[in-house]
């Protein structure tokens, strides 16, 4: 009788610890093979049809401050210098019609996908007029996989993206602060070679003038409209002027032109700041180029800044007439 009253109290608690795994097993499947995907950005973004976007993480949430000027994107967190637009437009074709795959939906799990408060990338746009376009939360990436682990603000509800969405900011490592150096763009000086005709350097007060000298077009031999030879812009030669007259060597003079009319920068710093801590005030050096139509762009140059605080060495550096440093 004992044995059997035994067996007969396992046996209720068999049947209830295998209600209790089907229940589990019930619920488990219910928030797992819930819809696979959802859209969880819906329609095109466009730079268009926004006024600003924000990216931060943790207690920085505009680490990032992108807002539309009058002329183009504007990167306000770092002094209004202007935006790179192709790198804004590849953050909106990847957040166009966003969409996940669900894997999870609870709040303690989230730091394990890397999108707790603390940990997570933060996305928000707001349209014209003010009303907000998009928000999304981005944390890790996952092993042996493409895309990030995202979440809509205020939701627990975890989704695999396809797309690497923090490879658009600038994020390839996982998730950490966005910068704003990654928006700007740092093309300082852009122009056609073609379209400049002379250069004065001027360094200290030692002063050199080179110009170009242009081959000319002779009309054919037969023609007979009094055609007069031409300008071709395409073929010159480079003479100096001052402090002397003589020929130049075109490869060498060509590199000094190539320099000047595609100028990267690697970094931008406060426009109000006094001139002189930057060595602008009276610039020591600087570089000319006097255009076909007869305008000038001066380029100026200031004191060198040291390596120093992960910040990369160089020399400041601005355009005659222009904001930003």
């Amino acid at each position: 009788m004992v044995k059997n009253r035994n067996l007969m109290i396992l046996a209720g608690v068999l049947v209830v610890l295998l209600a209790i795994s089907f229940f589990q097993t019930q619920g488990h499947e219910q928030s797992t093979s819930r819809s696979t995907t959802d859209v969880l950005i819906e329609g095109a973004l466009s730079a268009e049809d926004l006024e600003r976007i924000t990216l931060g993480r943790g207690d920085q949430p505009a680490a990032v401050d992108l807002v539309k000027g009058p002329t183009g994107w504007l990167v306000a967190s770092a002094y209004d210098a202007p935006a790179n637009q192709s790198r804004v437009d590849a953050l909106l074709r990847n957040l166009t019609d966003l969409s996940g795959e669900f894997r999870a939906e609870k709040a303690a799990v989230l730091p394990d996908f890397g999108l707790d408060t603390a940990s997570a990338v933060t996305l928000r746009g707001t349209a014209t007029g003010g009303s907000e376009a998009f928000g999304l939360d981005v944390g890790n990436a996952p092993e042996r996989a493409t895309g990030n682990f995202v979440r809509r603000p205020d939701s627990d509800r975890v989704y695999l993206t396809q797309v690497n969405v923090l490879s658009s900011l600038g994020l390839y490592s996982g998730p950490d602060t966005p910068k704003s150096s990654h928006f700007i763009d740092l093309q300082c000086v852009r122009e056609d070679r073609l379209d400049v005709d002379r250069i004065i350097l001027d360094d200290g007060g030692a002063r050199l003038e080179m110009a170009k000298t242009f081959a000319m077009t002779e009309p054919a031999p037969d023609d007979t409209t009094g055609a007069v030879p031409e300008i071709d812009r395409n073929t010159w030669e480079w003479n100096l002027e001052h402090p002397e007259t003589k020929a130049l060597a075109k490869t060498k003079a060509d590199g000094v032109l190539g320099a000047l009319v595609s100028l990267r920068a690697v970094d931008v710093d406060d426009p109000a700041v006094v001139p002189a801590d930057y060595g602008l005030d009276a610039p020591y050096r600087t570089a000319t180029l006097e255009f076909e139509d007869g305008t000038r762009k001066v380029l100026e140059f200031g004191a060198d800044r040291p390596e120093e605080d992960g910040k990369q060495a160089g020399t400041w550096m601005r355009v005659h007439g222009d904001k930003a440093i």
